[in-house]
């Protein structure tokens, strides 16, 4: 199956946050290696110093509010009364902490942040200064600067399109949606209809991957050839993905093309055959040796081939 590259555009973002049960959606996705999550970087200052605005605005809200019940006609109430302690955050540190917040989320998650590289101020620029979209000719110049940030956005994108795979966008902005789409990109306006198409497209890649029928077999073939070399595959990967959660393991696999439900029943083989250790979240192996013997085996070499 091929993977979904996909870049997200504020106009999403702003509805679909990051600790957002849609967004959620995606990082799943992400995990089990159907897509791949991709965010400009003034995007994500964009949503960053938009928070920061907010909780500025809302710490300003509690201040008022406290100065007010100290100062207005409650204050005799409270005469006598010890003073309280109020103390809220210093939002310098506030802004430093965001920082490492959303880099922290990026990588604990597997998204990747488009950096503004060297090349894309060149481009983006004449972008502006022709008139090519995300820029409208109907606009005045005045009125085009708004959309600046779109060129940087989609000249960021554009990398993309040397990955093999799908190239999609989630965007709800109409010039950078039609801009994107020129530039040969899938587009989606919400998460939800993203999701289907990828739950359509592993459906389909894994009828694909189902053990074919035979007329007849013979007892020497009765081990479907589905599982050949599978269980040194599963060994070797656990390896050399330096013993992985289960989830990342078998996310891995099914992104080399292999049949989830295949490794599953078979990790569980080893378990049972005292090759594996089964801890709850992760498989280890008993004998070291023996997994970095599977590691080096063409096998596994081909299976991590498939997944770079």
């Amino acid at each position: 199956m091929d993977v979904f590259h996909v870049v997200i555009d504020s106009s999403v973002l702003r509805s679909t946050h990051l600790q957002h049960p849609e967004f959620f959606r995606l990082l799943r996705r992400s995990q089990m290696g159907a897509l791949k999550i991709y965010i400009p970087h003034i995007v994500l200052e964009e949503e960053r110093t938009n928070l920061l605005h907010s909780l500025q605005d809302a710490v300003k809200a509690t201040v008022d509010s406290y100065d007010k019940v100290r100062r207005g006609p409650y204050a005799m109430l409270l005469a006598g009364l010890p003073e309280p302690n109020l103390t809220l955050w210093d939002m310098q540190d506030v802004e430093r902490n965001s920082r490492e917040v959303f880099d922290r989320y990026l990588a604990d998650n597997k998204i990747e942040k488009l950096d503004i590289a060297p090349e894309h101020g060149p481009a983006a620029w004449e972008r502006y200064f022709s008139v090519a979209p995300p820029f409208a000719r109907s606009e005045s110049r005045m009125n085009r600067r708004k959309d600046i940030p779109d060129s940087w956005i989609l000249v960021a994108a554009l990398g993309l399109k040397a990955k093999p795979g799908r190239h999609c966008a989630l965007v709800a902005d109409n010039k950078l949606k039609d801009a994107l789409a020129n530039e040969g990109f899938e587009i989606f306006t919400d998460v939800d209809s993203l999701d289907r198409v990828v739950e359509e497209s592993t459906a389909l890649a894994s009828s694909k991957l189902d053990i074919p029928e035979r007329a007849a077999v013979t007892l020497e073939q009765l081990r479907a050839p589905a599982f050949d070399n599978l269980a040194v595959v599963i060994l070797g990967m656990i390896e050399a993905l330096d013993t992985p959660a289960k989830e990342d393991l078998f996310a891995q696999l099914e992104r080399a093309g292999v049949n989830r439900e295949l490794a599953e029943h078979e990790a569980r083989t080893l378990v049972l055959s005292g090759r594996l250790q089964d801890t709850g979240t992760r498989f280890i192996p008993k004998d070291r040796d023996l997994a970095r013997q599977a590691m080096e085996s063409q096998a596994v070499v081909d299976t991590l081939m498939k997944i770079l």
